[in-house]
């Protein structure tokens, strides 16, 4: 049996989030402690992190404590302006049995408090400006980060607070399941290793379902990890390896073939990435790849709407839009077609586009191709002065922005969005759709 090491998010010197009265730091930890008290009970071995560790702190306390084998888990709190609510838990980005175990926990927990909204699973970069969840990432064993609840939400907070006993339950006996695996052995498994359509003499080997190459191969690469801390190498065999995801920082997508038992790394063409802020311009995904990078991160994301993808790109393609950018920026807007704020799914607004009138639901439009078209024609509004193709204009502001004052989604900020990072937001899903984050 392996052993589960558990960490509360945020320590003694960080509250982490703040409202309502409480903090997150302080939620947590009776959280954990009620984890804990439930696993003792079960007879269950467990592992406590100090709270006195900051989250840099706490991922080598792991790495020195953690035998192969372990599970670990992080909980924290989440926040959002009061509105939001629901649990989720992330994974590490590319690995298949990692998003099971994080769908595990998650099914347990709300399997114990099913009045607790589902907000599902997420790879690890799915939040903007990371390179990855450090707590998935970089702990060298099993780990899965769960977000139990928002705390700035009354109703999610006086859930956790009013049935913390239940909530440890539920964490408790998915935390039990998921480190009943048989352990991994120390004799990892080797794997192949293709560059492009090459194949490289070496191998490389399996840890935790996750594909480590040799650094050797990296510097081949022209990529040096002498000073990058965040990123883990481990010796195994004489060889030194570091794991083949955190190479997409650099702009190596890695993909994994299970059946052959491969990572398969590529390089993407510098102009790619270069011009992938121009929101006008010509957009590089296929229907299928927009489908499929969709359904990765919400497989319930098309039932409503099928036809959105080819959608985008008819409409995109008709103004001269890239319909990557257009496309992503749906996705950071709606959650992946979760929705889940003030604006519906029956609105057919994609983008959060308001109204002259300025309600509060934002703009309303009669079907999803209007709705599509809506959002193209405000990005053309903002990055162009040239006429709209496909008349007539539906997009309600159209007429009340300033033309051309935004080439790049990175002029967005401030502007479509106020957040002045809501340009690198957008960039992060590009980047995830090319495969390079």
């Amino acid at each position: 049996m392996a052993r589960i090491i558990i960490s509360a998010g945020h320590d003694l010197k960080d509250p982490g989030v703040v409202a309502l009265g409480t903090t997150e730091s302080r939620e947590m930890i009776l959280t954990r402690n009620e984890i804990v008290k439930q696993l003792e009970l079960r007879g269950v071995d467990c592992i406590v992190v100090p709270d006195s560790l900051s989250r840099r702190e706490t991922i080598r306390w792991i790495n020195a404590n953690a035998v192969p084998g372990d599970v670990a888990l992080e909980i924290d709190g989440n926040a959002f302006n009061g509105s939001l609510r629901g649990a989720q838990a992330f994974y590490i980005y590319g690995n298949d049995e990692r998003q099971l175990d994080a769908q595990l926990l998650l099914n347990a927990l709300l399997q114990e408090i099913p009045e607790l909204p589902s907000r599902g699973i997420q790879a690890d970069i799915h939040s903007p400006n990371r390179r990855g969840l450090s707590f998935c990432r970089q702990v060298a064993v099993s780990s899965v980060l769960m977000q139990l609840c928002f705390l700035d939400n009354p109703q999610d907070l006086e859930l956790l607070q009013n049935q913390r006993e239940k909530f440890a339950k539920g964490i408790a006996q998915g935390l039990i399941k998921w480190s009943g695996q048989t352990p991994k052995t120390p004799e990892f498994p080797t794997i192949n290793i293709f560059i492009k359509q090459q194949k490289y003499d070496e191998k490389g080997i399996l840890i935790n379902s996750n594909a480590f190459i040799p650094v050797d191969l990296v510097e081949m690469l022209g990529i040096s990890l002498t000073d990058r801390e965040n990123i883990r190498q481990i010796s195994y065999g004489n060889v030194v390896y570091v794991k083949a995801v955190d190479l997409q920082e650099f702009n190596i997508a890695a993909s994994w073939e299970n059946q052959t038992k491969t990572v398969i790394l590529n390089s993407l063409p510098r102009t790619l990435l270069e011009d992938g802020d121009q929101i006008m311009g010509m957009g590089n995904a296929t229907e299928s790849q927009l489908k499929s990078f969709l359904e990765k991160n919400n497989e319930d994301g098309l039932k409503q709407f099928p036809d959105l993808p080819r959608l985008y790109i008819e409409e995109a393609e008709n103004e001269g839009v890239n319909h990557d950018v257009a496309f992503c920026q749906m996705c950071l807007e709606t959650d992946y077609l979760r929705f889940g704020g003030k604006v519906k799914p029956e609105q057919n607004n994609f983008c959060g586009l308001g109204t002259v009138e300025a309600s509060a639901a934002g703009a309303t439009f009669p079907d999803p191709k209007t709705g599509v078209k809506a959002h193209i024609q405000h990005l053309k509004a903002y990055a162009s002065t040239d006429m709209i193709n496909e008349t007539p204009i539906v997009d309600p502001r159209f007429e009340y922005v300033p033309r051309g004052v935004a080439p790049s989604v990175y002029d967005l900020g401030r502007r479509w969005n106020p957040d002045l990072e809501y340009g690198n937001q957008i960039m992060v899903f590009i980047k995830q759709l090319y495969g390079v984050f």
